[in-house]
């Protein structure tokens, strides 16, 4: 448990499975996790000589006997009733019931929550060694040509 955090996200796993034609395609799952906190913060970011100001996020999900490290969720070929974090996941802020599929993109599903809170997890985190407050942290930040995926 985190103190104070009585936040709800929603959690996206990203899985990339092969198919039967050879090529590798998106898989998600959903779970909506309590008891989280969500920081929004603005921050300078440098991106080649220039300085930008960047928008970041800050999600922090408390500890859970249903987490697996993201090299175990994938070798155990990622088991129904657990959860994992990591970059390329989606957080949304809030219970949703968005499905991400075919024909509702993860593109689609993060801009339309984008002003009431969404984030591609560029790093995670495990910090359960913390005796009382053993949590993981999920962390994004955009506004830099970096993260939009091209350079000005």
């Amino acid at each position: 448990m985190i103190p104070l955090a009585r936040e709800t996200v929603t959690l996206y796993n990203r899985r990339l499975v092969a198919g039967a034609d050879g090529r590798t395609r998106e898989v998600w799952r959903r779970r909506v996790l309590r008891g989280c906190s969500w920081v929004r913060a603005h921050e300078r970011v440098r991106d080649d000589g220039i300085v930008r100001y960047a928008a970041s996020v800050v999600c922090r999900i408390p500890a859970s006997p249903d987490y697996l490290s993201p090299g175990a969720w994938d070798a155990l070929d990622a088991p129904e009733g657990t959860f994992t974090l990591a970059a390329g996941d989606i957080l949304v802020y809030g219970a949703v019931e968005d499905e991400i599929t075919e024909d509702f993109s993860a593109a689609a599903l993060l801009k339309k929550y984008e002003r009431g809170g969404a984030m591609v997890v560029q790093s995670a985190k495990e910090n359960t060694a913390l005796c009382g407050l053993a949590h993981y942290v999920a962390r994004s930040s955009w506004g830099s040509a970096v993260q939009r995926g091209h350079r000005p």
